[in-house]
């Protein structure tokens, strides 16, 4: 049975959010929403969202069926019913929520952000609501998707409001107590997560990132972004060492119930000492300030900043009434694909990391000079296109200080050429000890990494975890990813001689 929606009800949600200018001339009721005028159906809701939307989309919303629309300012020679907001993704959010009924408050949600190691801290959460829920949670993260009934790949960190207000709806349908996702400062640049309260907040990192015409045009701007998962949560998590700490940490005590900190630091709330390096991965303990209680977990997943990001799962988890013994089953075995996949089928080591900014860089290489004192370390990494120029400044000087040698490929170029992106990287790295090669085929530079590396040394394949498609000119062309590619050629090391 087909469910009408009264545009006066969806006037009445955007007028108490001072965002409505004017409604309709007359009352109308519609029976869907969306953006997209190539997935319109009759009777929708047509949303215009600005940010490139052009007439001619209003007009094939309209014919296939759409039955009003909304919009900042109206658009001519379109005979649909209008209403006018003051900001179209503000707007677009708060209806979504509502128009499937405020899914997020059958369930509890954690909302994860940072500069780095959302993906990889995403997961542990994820595995420990499993824990402390004794059933399957939900999950959103940028590289899959659990609502109930199948996994699904994932191309974006944070899906656009309608999408993830249907994915909330679909995990409170299949009654999935918790879900977590994964909150990018886009989200919030343009309002995808606008007025969604977040149960748990998760605060990992902040770095100079992300500053570009195309993202944030300043540092104030990003941070902004990030603390705004803070200051709509009930519960903040917050690690202690970050970044403008002072500022993140008043943010959070401002609107936060509870403000809970990770870290080695004596003042922390979880508290983690006793580090041990295991053949894969951490042995360490936590001390939880509260009850005094201290508890041992592990984690298999090398480069010790994984810590911290396991201790904020473990925080969630114990403040959720989670067992220890339950909360350490889920993490110590715990993998997440291409933030830290090891291959040893030969004489040399490679990982699969997502390493794709100079904060992770860092993290990431000084982690394995640490864990492999000594080690000759081969980077293979580029830098998508439409990122801003520190991101390329940052990861070229990084990868120079650090490795012994580095391929600079293609990650994603999209209009961006990919030689040019690769030079610039070669020169940000030029002032380092490292040997630099400039290969833009990803597949070849895979190639030449495994089999070009000297016995016994590391071989970093970075940025794209286990994606198998290279952004192209606005397509997703097949690439056959770095783990198959590496699964291929470690055998071949034993066959060909070493160049």
């Amino acid at each position: 049975m087909t469910k009408f929606y009264e545009s006066r009800d969806a006037e009445a949600l955007l007028q108490q959010a001072g965002l409505l200018v004017q409604g309709a001339k007359a009352a109308l009721r519609f029976t869907g929403i969306s953006n997209n005028s190539k997935e319109t159906q009759a009777g929708d809701l047509f949303i215009c969202k600005g940010f490139g939307f052009k007439p001619e989309y209003l007009k094939m919303a309209a014919e296939n069926g759409a039955v009003c629309y909304l919009g900042e300012q109206e658009i001519p020679d379109v005979a649909l019913p209008f209403l006018q907001v003051k900001d179209s993704r503000k707007a677009q959010s708060l209806l979504a929520r509502w128009f499937y009924g405020n899914p997020s408050d059958a369930f509890r949600l954690v909302g994860v952000t940072g500069t780095k190691g959302k993906t990889t801290t995403v997961h542990m959460v994820h595995a420990v609501m499993d824990a402390v829920a004794g059933q399957r949670t939900g999950v959103v993260s940028g590289i899959e998707r659990y609502v109930g009934g199948q996994v699904m790949p994932s191309h974006l960190t944070t899906p656009e409001s309608l999408e993830l207000q249907k994915l909330f709806a679909d995990a409170r349908d299949n009654k999935l107590p918790i879900v977590t996702a994964e909150i990018s400062s886009q989200a919030y640049k343009v309002d995808r997560v606008y007025g969604q309260h977040f149960d748990y907040g998760v605060f990992l990192n902040i770095g100079m990132d992300h500053i570009s015409p195309y993202e944030h045009p300043d540092m104030e701007d990003y941070l902004a972004c990030k603390t705004a998962l803070l200051e709509n949560s009930t519960v903040g998590v917050l690690c202690r060492d970050i970044d403008h700490f002072e500022q993140v940490y008043q943010a959070a005590k401002a609107k936060c119930e509870r403000v809970c900190l990770i870290g080695a630091e004596p003042d922390c709330d979880f508290r983690f000492h006793d580090v041990q390096k295991l053949r894969r991965g951490y042995s360490f303990l936590v001390t939880e300030r509260e009850s005094g209680e201290t508890h041992e977990y592990s984690t298999a997943m090398d480069g010790s900043f994984n810590i911290k990001n396991a201790v904020c799962a473990i925080a969630i988890g114990r403040m959720m009434g989670g067992s220890p013994n339950a909360i350490a089953a889920a993490l110590q075995d715990l993998m997440v694909a291409g933030r830290g996949d090891m291959y040893t089928d030969s004489d040399i080591t490679v990982f699969v990391n997502y390493m794709h900014n100079g904060i992770s860089c860092q993290a990431v290489l000084e982690g394995l000079q640490q864990d492999y004192p000594g080690a000759y370390i081969t980077v293979l990494i580029g830098v998508a296109g439409h990122r801003s120029p520190q991101r390329l400044q940052d990861v070229g000087e990084i990868c120079g200080k650090y490795a012994d040698r580095i391929f600079f490929t293609t990650v994603n170029p999209d209009f961006d050429d990919p030689q040019e992106l690769g030079d610039r990287l070669a020169a940000a790295a030029a002032g380092g000890k490292a040997e630099i090669t400039v290969e833009t085929d990803r597949a070849k530079a895979v190639e030449q990494a495994i089999l070009q590396a000297p016995t016994g040394s590391l071989v970093v394949l970075a940025g794209k975890g286990t994606e198998d498609t290279q952004r192209v000119r606005g397509e997703h062309v097949p690439y056959e990813s770095d783990p198959v590619i590496a699964r291929r050629v470690l055998p071949l090391r034993n066959a060909k001689p070493m160049k």
